[in-house]
């Protein structure tokens, strides 16, 4: 209460001031009609909807389609724009409602309470239609939040067109939004109420003001028009699909993973197929013509624009389809070990999916050689929490590709095809070049330099070898760059070659001290030895040392001295004694 008084205290102060003021104004101090109008005009409120909506949109949750995180930040905002503006609408005991109106309307703030609230209806629409996909009964609610979406923007356009103070620019940007938004509720509610006219409507008037609205704003700005006109291209040509224009469904066909349409474009391209896969009956390849008897089949042939990886999962499941049908042939499994022989057209059909498979994933090895290689070199920067590639990457790839380009060759049916045979092997060929230069490369960062010398040439071989090869010129440009690229890279080899062979010279230093040879004991291997110039040089020992001569004897007689015989004494009988001497004694 006390707060209260101080505020009507000073208010009541404040008009008294003001009277005094009026009274002692004269004639001259009352503005006129002009500067009237010219303060009315410097009043005018902007608000740019679109850009608003969108940085709002991508820091609270849409940057990860997280709709309920939005909602819940609009309802946060709202409530801090009433208590901001002194505008509550009350507590849940005493709760009244409080509408923006003209009359309230007497700041720009205001203009983000209405916005709010519709933006905040359409995020709840679109948060219930993700959950239907679990719950199916949340499609009536969705469907309420979406029309009561359309009744907040026709009272926010209603309210921007009567208050006058709102520039130009503001009204336009909400009559686009109020038009954007009513051709989306009624394009989603399309699916319940089949009436796919009414939203082409809104979206023509909202594409012409959003069209207008892109040339007028600056550079920076026209990138969030150029995005919402996109969407409502897309939007537009889906409902002419519905209307039975060929063109537009064409044109539908050709978008694929549009973010606009959501899972409504794959919808459409799966009945399309169907409708389509329901007249074809059979193939033409290599002049046969295959009859397609499984519905699976029929559709694999008409998904054509798929991304490769999927296109190699739905082959590999039909040649599975095929090959159980090839059971009961009692010539399959022969012809399939054997390179010649007929080939029954249901094998051949075999024969025209693997083909396709091999092709397939051809494709894909060549797109990850591509990224790997622009890895390498530092053209792009690898992902946080993924490895690098090494060069053994790039060369088990090219020795996949190298191997399912053979195995081309070799499918029943496809042996006698020498057209087919001498492309094969002008493109085995170019990966045989490819792979040699990449596995030069990981030589020479193993210092290898003699090795990876060898290995160019061999590229450079291989390259010769495919460019003779007329058949193939799809890699001619790629061909091209190698080779200049292994030219300048032999001539780096060679010379690192050399450096390394004269870096296995011996050290004069470190053989001076460790072995200390003299000049004359290394007469046949050459070292710059700076000692020898000094003072005391380490050629030879001087005096030498004594050494033994060999010579020739000059008495030739005393050699005998020398000579020692054997002894003969055992062989000389004793002499034999007599009687008095073996008696003898003193006489």
């Amino acid at each position: 209460m006390a707060v209260v008084r101080l505020f009507s205290g000073r208010w009541n102060h404040c008009g008294r001031v003001l009277m005094a003021a009026s009274i002692n104004m004269t004639e001259s101090d009352v503005p006129t009609e002009d500067v009237q109008v010219e303060e009315k005009k410097s009043a005018l409120y902007t608000l740019k909807v679109l850009a608003a909506v969108r940085e709002a949109q991508l820091a609270h949750g849409l940057r990860h389609n997280d709709y309920q995180l939005y909602r819940q930040y609009c309802s946060r905002r709202i409530r801090r724009l009433r208590k901001n503006l002194d505008f509550i609408q009350g507590d849940r005991r005493n709760f009244r409602k409080k509408d923006v109106t003209v009359e309230v309307l007497k700041d720009e703030r205001f203009l983000l309470i209405p916005l709010m609230t519709v933006e905040r209806c359409w995020a709840y629409a679109m948060q219930l239609k993700e959950e239907s996909q679990q719950d199916s009964r949340k499609k009536f609610s969705m469907r309420n939040k979406l029309r009561k979406a359309a009744k907040y923007v026709g009272a926010f356009e209603k309210l921007v067109e009567e208050s006058g103070v709102c520039d130009a620019r503001t009204q336009l940007e909400v009559e686009g939004y109020a038009a954007w938004l009513k051709g989306t509720v009624l394009f989603e509610l399309a699916d319940w109420t089949h009436e796919w006219d009414k939203p082409v409507e809104f979206f023509n008037k909202a594409l012409a003001i959003y069209s207008k609205l892109k040339d007028a704003v600056s550079e920076d700005e026209a990138e969030i028009y150029a995005s919402r006109l996109q969407e409502l291209e897309v939007k537009l040509r889906f409902c002419k699909h519905h209307l039975g224009d060929r063109s537009a469904t064409d044109t539908l066909l050709a978008m694929r993973g549009n973010e606009a349409l959501g899972d409504k474009l794959d919808n459409l391209l799966a009945s399309a197929r169907e409708r389509q896969a329901a007249t074809l009956s059979e193939v033409t390849w290599k002049g046969r013509n295959l009859a397609v008897k499984h519905e699976k089949v029929r559709l694999f042939l008409l998904n054509e624009g798929l991304i490769h990886e999927e296109l190699e999962k739905i082959t590999k499941a039909l040649h599975i389809i095929v090959r159980d049908d090839l059971k009961n042939d009692p010539t399959f499994k022969p012809r399939q070990q054997v390179n010649t022989g007929p080939v029954s057209p249901l094998h051949f059909l075999h024969t025209y999916l693997s083909y396709h498979r091999l092709n397939l994933t051809i494709l894909r090895n060549k797109a990850l050689v591509d990224t790997y290689q622009k890895i390498v070199s530092g053209e792009i920067e690898v992902e946080d929490g993924k490895k690098a590639p090494k060069l053994q990457d790039l060369v088990r790839l090219q020795e996949i590709i190298i191997q399912n380009l053979n195995d081309l060759t070799h499918l029943p049916g496809l042996e006698d095809d020498d057209e087919l045979k001498q492309s094969v092997e002008g493109q085995v060929l170019a990966y045989k070049a490819h792979r040699c230069y990449y596995v030069a490369e990981s030589f020479m960062k193993l210092e290898k330099w003699a090795e990876a010398l060898i290995l160019y040439e061999r590229t450079l071989t291989y390259i010769k070898s495919a460019s003779k090869n007329k058949s193939e010129t799809s890699m001619g440009k790629s061909l091209e760059k190698l080779s200049a690229m292994v030219d300048s890279k032999k001539f780096t080899a060679h010379a690192q070659a050399i450096l390394a062979s004269e870096s296995m010279v011996p050290d004069v230093s470190r053989l001076s001290i460790k072995n200390k040879k003299m000049l004359i004991e290394r007469l046949d291997e050459y070292i710059e030895d700076s000692s020898l110039t000094s003072k005391h040089p380490n050629v030879a020992q001087v005096p030498s040392p004594m050494t033994s001569v060999p010579c020739k004897p000059l008495f030739f007689d005393l050699a005998l001295n020398y000579i020692e015989f054997p002894s003969l004494d055992d062989k000389v009988e004793a002499k034999k004694q007599t009687p008095a001497a073996a008696a003898g004694g003193v006489e």
